[in-house]
């Protein structure tokens, strides 16, 4: 399975909810992370999964975390919403 087609399968799987936020945020990571696939991602697909990319590595399950560094760290629901919007951008369309 290309990088391209994992990338799909996990929002996929997200919408389906196969994953939870944390074990999609460390999944996309691993794959997306440190060979970003620009080769195998057409330019829009690239720059919603870069989007998309900057939000996941962000997210802390810790409301301390939250509270401390409001504008550092991402919640689960500014997750959530991030990986539905790529999902209804690169696959719903």
């Amino acid at each position: 399975m290309t990088k391209k087609q994992q990338l799909y399968y996990l929002l996929e799987a997200f919408n389906r909810r196969e994953y939870d936020v944390a074990t999609f945020c460390k999944t996309f990571e691993e794959v997306f992370y440190p060979d970003i696939p620009s080769d195998e991602l057409t330019a829009d697909e690239l720059a919603q999964f870069e989007a998309l990319a900057e939000i996941v590595v962000r997210f802390s399950p810790f409301d301390e975390d939250i509270k401390a560094y409001p504008k550092v760290y991402r919640t689960k629901v500014e997750v959530e919403s991030a990986i539905k919007a790529a999902f209804t951008k690169l696959i719903k369309s």
